[in-house]
């Protein structure tokens, strides 16, 4: 039996797949007894801990098998990938998979956007050394303008509701704004004022889904899932133009 070797900090760890776990228990237990973690992985990927991790170590330790396993021959389809680019806003952040675009960030680095991701969906991210062409390029051609992203966007990650939601965000043309209210009459929920406003917060890819277009019917600004909350929401509105005198007065 093999059993891998992490390092986190000064603490070691030892991991192994299912089968090491079946058939060499009695050993795993003993290192487990001894006050060393044993992590279990399943097709890969970090499963389970023998031993019990305070959430700030068990986070540490996927993120670092992440990227010691990223590059091995039939890892890397099993993580999220992301990239970063330039932004007038600052540095913005895309993770990825072969669907599209799932998740959007203005992280200060990569440990801070790879936590961020571990933390709302339990899946482990590496950075993608060579993004395919078509992304770049739409990515690219986006920050130009915050406006129409023209790539794939993958967002199975959030409720078939919240799916319905973003869907008819994207189609909120630049300079414009709807209300909650409105989104949920457009969509045929009427009363689903409430639901909206949380699908908004829980938008994965603001900016490419412009969630920001969406505020209060009394003409507040309304919460912002992005980093810089509702200064930057404000900033982006009038970015495009958009008189937030006016809705307050509406």
């Amino acid at each position: 039996m093999k059993i891998a070797m992490s390092n986190l900090g000064a603490q070691a760890m030892r991991v192994a797949n299912t089968v090491e776990l079946k058939n060499k228990t009695n050993e795993l237990l003993r290192y487990t007894m001894a006050g060393e973690p044993v992590i279990i992985t399943l097709r890969g990927k970090p499963a389970a801990a023998l031993t019990p991790l305070s959430e700030d170590e068990l986070e540490s330790f996927v993120l670092q098998y992440a990227r010691h396993t990223a590059d091995r021959p039939g890892r890397a389809e099993e993580m999220l990938r992301y990239t970063s680019l330039p932004s007038t806003l600052g540095t913005m952040y895309v993770a990825y998979t072969d669907r599209g675009v799932n998740a959007v960030d203005l992280a200060p680095s990569d440990e801070a956007f790879a936590r961020g991701l571990y933390r709302k969906y339990r899946r482990p991210a590496v950075r993608d050394q060579h993004p395919p062409q078509p992304l770049r390029q739409d990515l690219r051609r986006f920050v130009t303008s915050m406006d129409g992203f023209g790539g794939e966007v993958d967002l199975s990650m959030v409720g078939p509701f919240e799916r319905i939601v973003l869907e008819r965000l994207r189609r909120i043309p630049k300079g414009q704004v709807r209300t909650y209210r409105d989104i949920a009459r457009e969509i045929g929920h009427p009363g689903a004022v409430r639901a909206v406003g949380n699908a908004c917060a829980k938008n994965p890819v603001p900016l490419i889904v412009p969630c920001h277009r969406v505020v209060r019917t009394d003409g507040g600004l309304g919460g912002y899932s992005l980093r810089g909350g509702t200064a930057l929401k404000r900033r982006l509105l009038e970015g495009e133009g958009v008189d937030l005198t006016s809705l307050r007065a509406s």
